[in-house]
C-alpha cells in the first residue's frame, strides 16, 4: 500500500469493519465514491474537451468547379451554351441535388431576369459564378434548402400564416388555392395523397386525378417558398398543376413542334383564376369587372353572396398605376366582407408585409401583415381590376 508522499506504508492494515458499519455509512460511503468518480471523469472530459483544437469546416468547392464539373451535364444539345429550357429540364433532375440545385435555381433567376437573355454560354456562365452578389445568391439559396421540411403536412397547415409565392409568375394559381385554404384548410389536406413511390396523387374538385413524382430539390427551391414552418403540401400542387398545362400545350401543338416537350415548370408562370377556380371547385366560374363605372351596389351585393355562401373568390389588378403596397397585374384572395362597414379583406399570395408613410388609403397604401389588409369597398373598385369568382353551375362532363 502506498502513502500520499510516494513511500511505502508499513503499517499493519486494519481489520476488515465493513460488516459492523452500519448500512446507511456503508451506502454513504459507495455514493460518496460513486460521485467523486463521476466528478474526476466529467473534469477530465471537460478538460479534454478545452484543450481539443477546434478544426475549422472543409471549404465548400468554388462554384466555378462546380459549374465545370457538371456543365457537360447540363448542356444536353452540347452546343456550349446553357439555354433555359435545358435549365428548366435540371430542375426536375432528382440527380441534381443539394448546392447544384441551389446553383441551377440561381441560375434558372438569373436567365429569366428582365433585360438579360435566356441563355449563357459557357465562358460567361464560368464568369457569373465568380461574381460575388451571385455566389452569395447561391449560397443564401444552397443554405435556405437545409431548412425545408420535407413532410406533407406539418400539424398546423394549411394555413395563410406562412403562405408564400415564390419566383414564378403563378399569383393565379396561389390566390385561389389562398382561397380554399381559408374556406376549407380539410379540403386541401384531402386533396393530396402519398404514394408508396414517394411522389403523390392530387384529385381536383373537378375530377382530374394527377400522379405527381416525388419532389426534386430544385423544385422545393423554385416554387412556393418553403421552410421549417410548413410542408411541402403547396409545391405538390404546384407541381400537379403543371403536369395539366403540360398535357393541355400538347394537345394544342404539333407533335413535332419542340414546344410539346415543355416540363411542368415552364407551363406555370400566367394564367387565369377563373380556371382555376374551376378546377378546385368542379363549378363554373365568372367575372365582374370593376371600375370608376362599376355600381357600388352591385358588387356589395355580390360580395356579400359570396361571402355568405363561402364561395372562392379573388381579385385582380391591371396595368395601371396602383397604391403603394398593391402589385400591378397582380391576382390576390378576397377571404372576407364586412356588410356594414363595407369592408374587403384581402389576401396577397406573397405573404408579404407593409407599413404606410402616411394614413391608409389610395395614396399612402394598406397596412398588410402576412399578406392581410382590407380596403373599403369604394377603393376596392378603383384598385381592383375585376372580381373572379364561383358560381353553383357545375362543369359539364
Amino acid at each position: 500500500m502506498s502513502r500520499p508522499d510516494g513511500k511505502r506504508d508499513t503499517r499493519p492494515a486494519e481489520p476488515f469493519r465493513a460488516l459492523s458499519k452500519p448500512c446507511d455509512d456503508r451506502m454513504w460511503t459507495v455514493n460518496k465514491a460513486a460521485l467523486l468518480a463521476l466528478s474526476l471523469a466529467f473534469g477530465c472530459s471537460c478538460a479534454l474537451a478545452q484543450k481539443k483544437p477546434s478544426h475549422p469546416k472543409s471549404a465548400q468547392e468554388p462554384l466555378s468547379q462546380l459549374a465545370e464539373k457538371h456543365f457537360a451535364h447540363w448542356d444536353r444539345n452540347h452546343d456550349d451554351i446553357l439555354e433555359l429550357s435545358e435549365v428548366d429540364r435540371l430542375i426536375e433532375d432528382h440527380s441534381v441535388h443539394g448546392r447544384q440545385a441551389a446553383l441551377v435555381v440561381s441560375l434558372r433567376h438569373h436567365l429569366t431576369k428582365k433585360g438579360n437573355p435566356p441563355a449563357l454560354p459557357r465562358k460567361e456562365l464560368l464568369k457569373l459564378v465568380e461574381e460575388h452578389d451571385f455566389t452569395r445568391s447561391v449560397e443564401r439559396t444552397a443554405k435556405h434548402l437545409e431548412t425545408i421540411d420535407r413532410e406533407l403536412f406539418l400539424p398546423t397547415d394549411p394555413n395563410l400564416d406562412t403562405f408564400s409565392q415564390g419566383r414564378l409568375d403563378d399569383c393565379y394559381l396561389l390566390a385561389v388555392i389562398a382561397a380554399q385554404v381559408h374556406r376549407s384548410p380539410k379540403a386541401i389536406r384531402e386533396m393530396i395523397h402519398p404514394e408508396v413511390t414517394g411522389g403523390f396523387k392530387v384529385v381536383f374538385g373537378d375530377g382530374r386525378r394527377i400522379e405527381v413524382p416525388a419532389l426534386t430539390d430544385g423544385e422545393l427551391l423554385l416554387g412556393a417558398k418553403l421552410d421549417h414552418r410548413h410542408g411541402s403540401w403547396l409545391a405538390v400542387l404546384e407541381k400537379a398543376y403543371g403536369i395539366i398545362r403540360k398535357r393541355e400545350r400538347a394537345k394544342r401543338l404539333d407533335e413535332t413542334t419542340r414546344d410539346a416537350d415543355t416540363i411542368p415548370v415552364e407551363t406555370l408562370n400566367f394564367g387565369k383564376s377563373s380556371e382555376i377556380i374551376s378546377l378546385m371547385t368542379g363549378r363554373h366560374a365568372e367575372k365582374l369587372r370593376l371600375g370608376k363605372s362599376s355600381h357600388a351596389e352591385q358588387v356589395h351585393s355580390l360580395l356579400a353572396d359570396m361571402i355568405r355562401k363561402k364561395r372562392l373568390v379573388c381579385a385582380g389588378t391591371s396595368h395601371d398605376e396602383a397604391p403603394p403596397g398593391i402589385v400591378k397585374n397582380h391576382a390576390y384572395a378576397v377571404l372576407d366582407y364586412d356588410v356594414h362597414e363595407r369592408h374587403v379583406t384581402i389576401f396577397n399570395p406573397w405573404g408579404n408585409h407593409f407599413a404606410p408613410t402616411g394614413p391608409p388609403g389610395m395614396v399612402h397604401g394598406y397596412v398588410t401583415r402576412n399578406g392581410l389588409f382590407t380596403v373599403p369597398l369604394g377603393e376596392f373598385q378603383r384598385v381592383f381590376s375585376a372580381v373572379v369568382y364561383e358560381t353553383n353551375r357545375p362543369l359539364t362532363k
